[in-house]
């Protein structure tokens, strides 16, 4: 590579970071601005709450499903994250390889959301819960305003990888495996939330946002159960 290449380069790449960095003190000007009338509300007292229920609907002259043990969130609403899903969601339809990328990003989008709150200072308004056995969660004291509802439901699917071929166990012993996979099924609603009144909400197998799935891959090691691993991270707080 010539000097004026890698010079070439460089200067492009710093332009990118340069880039990335009035992106994210934008973002954070972004945050701080729709995140102040949520607080406020919650300083003057100015609270409702949110209920609801993860179920699959029956068929007809038969009962729901309750859904236990959704993970369920509520966040300041942001048109930018959600603008950031869609995406997500729209692409994870361009390949298979896509599609096994789009849980992942959606999780790594929604962590990256959290954080800006945190360092904005408005951790507070991260608010978790799961469902109980009914099916059923509830927010109590939720300052009135614009949220986003997240949940997400995850399924898990263990498999035990095929055995290598003769010849390859030695040479690929260190190679990742499938083990399995955990089906993950997102809920996102819009949530408007009024002083002194409980909004709620229905999330059912009807009304899905997204379909996703995680794989277990790691190195084959035989006093294990082969068990797709859970979510670090993911459980409400």
């Amino acid at each position: 590579m010539t000097n004026r290449s890698s010079g070439a380069r460089s200067a492009v790449s710093g332009v990118v970071l340069l880039q990335l960095a009035v992106s994210s003190v934008a973002a954070v000007g972004d945050v701080a601005a729709l995140v102040a009338p949520l607080l406020a509300a919650r300083e003057r007292g100015s609270l409702g709450s949110v209920e609801g229920r993860a179920y699959a609907e029956g068929r007809p002259g038969g009962g729901a499903t309750a859904y236990a043990s959704v993970s369920v969130l509520l966040l300041p609403r942001s048109a930018a994250f959600e603008a950031e899903l869609e995406a997500i969601k729209t692409h994870s339809r361009d390949s298979p390889d896509a599609f096994v990328e789009a849980e992942p990003k959606v999780s790594a989008a929604r962590l990256a959301f959290e954080r800006s709150l945190i360092d904005t200072g408005a951790g507070q308004l991260i608010l978790g819960e799961s469902s109980d056995g009914t099916g059923a969660f509830r927010f109590q004291r939720v300052p009135e305003g614009a949220w986003m509802l997240l949940a997400w439901r995850e399924v898990p699917h263990a498999k035990r990888p095929p055995g290598p071929k003769k010849g390859e166990a030695e040479r690929y012993k260190m190679r990742p495996q499938v083990f399995g996979q955990t089906t993950v099924t997102f809920w996102w609603r819009p949530v408007t939330v009024r002083a002194g009144e409980e909004a709620t909400v229905q999330l059912h197998d009807r009304n899905e946002w997204m379909t996703g799935i995680r794989e277990d891959r790691r190195v084959p090691d035989q006093s294990k159960p082969a068990t797709p691993q859970t979510q670090q991270g993911a459980a409400p707080r």
